[in-house]
């Protein structure tokens, strides 16, 4: 009786110090970044890269997919923000325990200083069969938060949550 009580604890305590991998597999970041779209324009004085017609952008298990993307860089020609609109809009990218997260919204755009993910317009989040679904949804990918809402009454959040699996 003590050994289970002894393996129990030791797993409880295993699971608390591990930290919540949700948003990523481990590696996406450092796989090479494909980009595929029907024509590109790039401003290099504005420091931005429009591509246009049936984007694709892969990353690892990360897919964006959408009608236009621009990527505004910095002076120093890092990513500062990138800005997908679509009919809608959507990315996929699976966790470390392979399963899938799953985005669409009519405007995506992601934060990279602040690495924060802003999905707006008929917005949808799911993973794990829970689903949320707002005017706006934003997510931080890197303290794993989810905020949702709108500033209209009329536009509430809705969510679905699964029961836990025992």
């Amino acid at each position: 009786m003590q050994t289970v009580k002894t393996k129990v604890t030791l797993i409880a305590i295993v699971l608390l110090l591990s930290p919540m991998q949700l948003f990523a597999l481990a590696d996406d970041g450092q796989q090479p970044i494909q980009v595929e779209a029907d024509s590109l324009e790039v401003r290099d004085k504005d420091n931005i890269s429009i591509y246009i017609g049936n984007v694709r952008l892969k990353q690892g298990s990360l897919e964006f997919r959408c009608d236009r993307l621009t990527l505004h860089f910095d002076d120093a020609k890092e990513l500062a923000l990138m800005e997908m609109t679509g009919n809608p809009a959507t990315f996929r990218q699976l966790d470390d325990e392979g399963q899938a997260l799953k985005g669409q919204a009519e405007k995506l755009q992601y934060r990279q200083a602040e690495s924060i993910l802003v999905l707006s317009g008929n917005a949808r989040f799911s993973h794990k069969g829970d689903i949320i679904e707002s005017n706006i949804i934003q997510v931080n990918t890197e303290d794993e938060s989810i905020q949702a809402g709108s500033s209209e009454s009329d536009n509430r959040v809705r969510m679905l949550i699964q029961p836990k699996q025992q």
